[in-house]
């Protein structure tokens, strides 16, 4: 699945549904028809409003040295990026903080054109071709998991359970890190344009407690221009920590 951004529909809407159904798969068909067809660069991955780029990059470095300084995030051998589409945080983000970075998208030729706009294979690891409602992470690898703007896409069974492979692929004192846009008022909105939903920070909260998470860490990005839905930056930690190997 692709993270949702902040443009059109992003804005308060009235349409409230639940983001826990049945029979998820024509949403998700929904999703991958929309990211599909944006354009393979910074502005499509931000849904028309390139303008967010800067600020963005910005709160999210802020964000991890914040958990960095606070003795949060301890290690910066490896990251995950997930619904990374171009690269555009693994390039901007992630990979002048970590040795290596993952991507994993679900669209297939947006995970391709990543090579050339990150621009260097130095530091990139494994491109996933996958959705999210399914992936497992590799066990025990990553330092963080950075789950930008696409957990809207997942239902909140679907969700959860993401978030408990996610868990298994930590490695010992790694940190999951859930950056999205949340809905005021105690509502989750329905977005039809791209199906998916924008979930109340409280909402977020109570679904990565269920998949096994405790809060650790959490901040609201600054610089978006107003009537956009606020983005909350959550770090989680495991309730049961991951263990150091023996040897």
């Amino acid at each position: 699945m692709r993270r949702r951004t902040e443009s059109g529909d992003c804005c308060e809407a009235p349409s409230a549904v639940s983001s826990s159904i049945d029979n998820p798969h024509k949403v998700y068909e929904k999703a991958e028809t929309f990211w599909s067809r944006c354009s393979q660069d910074e502005d499509g991955m931000l849904g028309g409003l390139a303008m967010l780029h800067g600020p963005d990059v910005q709160g999210s470095t802020n964000f991890l040295n914040a958990l960095k300084k606070n003795g949060i995030m301890t290690k910066t051998l490896a990251a995950l990026d997930c619904g990374a589409g171009i690269g555009r945080v693994t390039k901007n983000v992630l990979m002048p903080l970590f040795d290596s970075v993952d991507l994993v998208d679900l669209i297939e030729e947006l995970v391709a054109t990543s090579a050339a706009y990150i621009g260097t294979d130095d530091g990139i690891g494994e491109k996933f071709v996958e959705g999210l409602q399914t992936f497992e992470p590799p066990e025990r690898k990553y330092d963080v998991i950075w789950i930008q703007w696409v957990s809207g896409q997942l239902t909140d069974q679907d969700l959860t359970s993401f978030l408990q492979r996610c868990i298994k692929g930590l490695a010992p004192d790694g940190t999951i890190v859930v950056k999205e846009s949340v809905s005021q008022g105690g509502k989750t909105v329905y977005h039809e344009s791209d199906g998916c939903w924008t979930r109340p920070e409280a909402s977020l909260l109570q679904i990565a407690k269920d998949a096994g998470l405790q809060l650790a860490h959490k901040a609201v990005q600054t610089g978006f221009p107003k009537g956009l839905f606020s983005v909350k930056m959550i770090a989680f930690k495991p309730v049961h920590p991951v263990e150091e190997d023996d040897d």
